[in-house]
């Protein structure tokens, strides 16, 4: 309760007191409380703290450390430990198990043990196919994404409404725009799916990266719900890149009038009238972006990079980088605090 509050000091508290009749399920419910609570660092300290006091991990346990492990995502190191750890332990036979590695290696960038995972499985649920698609999506491997699904299809599983977003994502990824259409059209006719907002953004990106920006535009027009102003900035931002100023203009008051306070409308607005050198028009919205500079806030992109790895890997993260150096994947200090 107290973790999903986020009250990790009480959490802590509850758990120090309980001394030595700690069970499997009040370690368990302190991992999670930590990685749900942004710190997965020290939830994998708090399981090495578990194996000390030699307390019999479960699957639950395990999942838990995983997900922490994803959450770090910065070291191939980390995640062959966890998954020797799950092999020793014989729980790589678990399909729930199976699954949370086959993720957690696709953050990580190691599409490769991804798909060495999931062709070992005597077993396979739709979320393994997702978890899949979702590894090879996300890196650019559009064209091996659209053989699994086939692959997924032949075997009797229905795709959902997250296979098709991973599925559409790959698309846009590897910018393969028929097969990214096919996918919208089958989803929508074939299989009665109705679309999510992200689906319609995906296509709209998908549009835009091949550059048909009057057909992005169309599509947003003809959406059933109403766009929201992701969707406009990113068709703003397309006709930007392709210097097609004439229908950014079209584009960009729809995004301002949406969310007029969101800093980041204006600083695009501003730059297509740069790139079009009205520059009437920019120091008119750099004064409106004065006026609303409090509105928002934006966040720091940081990136690391393991140059030595298995696969070359690039993460990204909005939350703090872990910056230390650590000798072994445990080596974490818990901040009581």
């Amino acid at each position: 309760m107290y973790g999903r509050c986020g009250w990790l000091a009480e959490v802590n508290t509850v758990f120090a007191s309980m001394g030595d009749t700690k069970s499997v399920v009040s370690w368990t419910c302190m991992i999670n409380a930590c990685c749900e609570n942004g710190r997965p660092a020290e939830a994998l300290e708090v399981f090495q703290e578990m194996r000390l006091a030699v307390v019999k991990v479960d699957e639950v346990t395990l999942l838990a450390v995983i997900s922490a492990c994803t959450k770090l995502d910065c070291t191939s190191e980390l995640g062959n430990w966890v998954e020797q750890y799950a092999c020793d332990n014989g729980f790589l036979e678990n399909t729930r198990v199976a699954n949370a590695l086959i993720h957690m290696h696709g953050k990580m960038g190691r599409v490769k043990r991804s798909c060495e995972i999931f062709d070992s499985m005597s077993a396979r649920t739709v979320v393994s196919w997702t978890a899949m698609i979702q590894a090879l999506a996300v890196h650019g491997h559009g064209a091996a994404a659209l053989v699994r699904f086939s692959q997924m299809l032949r075997q009797g599983f229905w795709p959902d409404e997250v296979i098709f977003l991973s599925m559409i994502n790959a698309c846009c990824h590897s910018t393969l725009l028929s097969e990214g259409r096919q996918l919208f059209k089958s989803m929508v006719e074939e299989y009665q799916i109705t679309p999510w907002m992200e689906h319609y953004g995906s296509m709209v990106d998908l549009l835009c990266r091949s550059g048909m920006l009057d057909e992005a535009f169309g599509f947003v027009l003809a959406m059933p719900v109403k766009p929201d102003p992701v969707i406009w900035r990113v068709l703003t931002g397309a006709c930007r890149d392709h210097g097609n100023i004439s229908l950014a203009r079209k584009v960009i008051d729809h995004v301002i009038d949406m969310d007029p306070d969101h800093r980041g409308n204006y600083v695009l607005a501003s730059n297509l009238y740069a790139a079009d050198e009205n520059w009437g028009r920019v120091v008119d919205v750099r004064v409106e972006m004065g006026v609303r500079k409090e509105t928002s806030r934006c966040s720091t992109a940081v990136s690391y990079i393991e140059a030595n790895g298995e696969e070359d890997a690039e993460s990204f993260s909005s939350t703090q980088l872990q910056d230390e150096k650590r000798p072994s994947p445990l080596a974490h200090r818990r901040n009581p605090n």
